[in-house]
């Protein structure tokens, strides 16, 4: 009969270790066939015998012959695997081996050195496009730093411009003083907007207030002043009462979540996210430079009974404020408007989001500039080491703002609101004086826009 004996598997093992290549073609698989005749031994006469093999000298020859024919085969095997381990090449050597014949690599090698070079020109063409554009964007502001030194700026109260003596006061206010530029409404506190806005959902739901025109806007860009629109976002009791399932829900009593007379939407709801956005390009198309937007937060309480469409942790709370300021940023940009923010003046030394999702790291990436509200009246007892923080307008403002600038890139970026309020007209300028000894722009908040001439005077 017939038996096999093959090392096809040797050789697999081989391969999987690397002495044999792994290409079908080099698998090598080997059969040796060999003829055992059959045993023809007579039973019966080894009956109560011991079963001894009986061999006489026939056999035993053919059995040395079969040894011999075993051990030449075992050779030819080991001879073959020999041969492949010594005829084994890296892919690598491989492809030397081929470019000695084809050249293909040098080859290869020019055509890959030609495409990142042409890789590299492309991005640098691109980079170089973005930085143009940045300063078509961005002129109109850098105008204010590069001869001014700085923006300075005054809130103006958008319901009390409607009035015209008011409305002329602050202009010659503008024209006395070192000011440079104002923030006016564009959407109040009280989810008022305070110009004939194109938003149908303004409309709808009777938000629209009056209070002043395109053309009286174009009296700043007349006048070489800066203009920035305030646009009170995640805090609107007229959208919140209109859509109850974009506000801020309260579990407990199966309602809106109400916070003394404020209402909050929701961060996280498309709904209102869409809603702020749409008066926010609207509002850059009839002439602001800059959109600034205020309440870009969760409702700060610890009230533990607040729903939100996204499940209110810190991630989600930080990554709400964060991509929601991206995309407003993009639009505007597109539409030639900067964009800021207002944060609580504390953020800059908190590291966290504060419950609120504001976050300075991560607010900062998505907006052109911020204006954290550094009001010592706002800070409590003991902040920065002080009994009476509001006693101490210079020490604290300092402190608040060297908070914050060790944790951004570019302190530019950095354009705080100051108190214009419960303090003298020197308390007011010892404020100034603390943004600019860091060579920071500023804005100051008096929400009636009753300010000074004598507090604004100084160097």
């Amino acid at each position: 009969m017939y038996k096999t004996l093959t090392i096809s598997s040797v050789v697999m093992i081989l391969a999987f270790s690397g002495y044999v290549s792994e290409v079908p073609s080099s698998k090598v698989s080997i059969s040796i066939e060999i003829d055992f005749p059959e045993e023809n031994i007579d039973k019966k006469t080894n009956v109560g015998k011991p079963e001894v093999e009986v061999l006489d000298k026939e056999k035993i020859e053919v059995n040395e012959e079969l040894k011999s024919i075993s051990v030449t085969k075992k050779l030819n095997e080991q001879v073959l695997i020999t041969s492949h381990v010594n005829n084994y090449k890296s892919n690598i050597n491989l492809l030397i081996e081929n470019d000695k014949k084809y050249g293909l690599l040098e080859e290869t090698k020019y055509l890959l050195e030609r495409y990142f070079d042409l890789l590299k020109k492309k991005k640098e063409e691109k980079l170089q496009k973005e930085r143009i554009e940045k300063q078509k964007l961005f002129w109109q502001h850098n105008k204010y730093i590069e001869y001014e030194k700085a923006i300075r700026g005054i809130y103006i109260n958008g319901y009390l411009y409607g009035n015209d003596s008011f409305k002329e006061k602050m202009h010659d206010l503008v024209f006395s003083t070192k000011i440079n530029a104002v923030v006016i409404d564009i959407k109040s506190d009280n989810g008022h907007v305070l110009y004939e806005t194109k938003v149908e959902e303004a409309i709808n739901i009777n938000s629209v207030r009056i209070k002043y025109s395109e053309t009286d806007l174009s009296f700043y860009k007349n006048n070489d002043i800066y203009l920035i629109g305030r646009l009170v976002a995640f805090q609107d009791p007229l959208f919140a009462k209109k859509h109850p399932e974009s506000a801020v829900w309260d579990k407990k009593n199966d309602t809106i979540y109400k916070q003394g007379k404020q209402y909050f939407l929701d961060p996280s709801d498309l709904k209102a996210r869409k809603y702020i956005l749409d008066l926010a390009v609207d509002a850059c198309r009839i002439g602001f430079n800059e959109i600034q937007l205020d309440y870009i937060r969760y409702p700060d309480s610890q009230y533990k009974y607040m729903k939100f469409d996204l499940e209110s942790t810190v991630e989600n709370r930080t990554l709400s404020i964060q991509s929601f300021l991206y995309n407003v940023q993009q639009e505007l940009h597109s539409e030639g408007c900067l964009l800021s923010a207002d944060i609580f003046g504390y953020v800059l030394t908190n590291r966290a989001d504060g419950g609120i999702g504001q976050n300075l790291e991560a607010v900062i990436t998505s907006v052109d500039f911020i204006s954290p509200m550094v009001y010592p009246s706002h800070y409590s007892r003991g902040s920065f080491g002080y009994e009476s923080p509001n006693n101490h307008p210079f020490e604290v403002v300092t402190s608040a703002l060297e908070d914050g600038i060790e944790r951004i890139d570019d302190k530019r970026q950095l354009r705080p609101y100051l108190q214009s309020f419960w303090h003298t007209d020197e308390q007011i300028r010892e404020g100034i004086r603390a943004a600019e000894d860091k060579n920071l722009s500023w804005i100051l908040w008096n929400s009636i826009s009753n300010y000074s001439y004598e507090s604004l005077i100084g160097d």
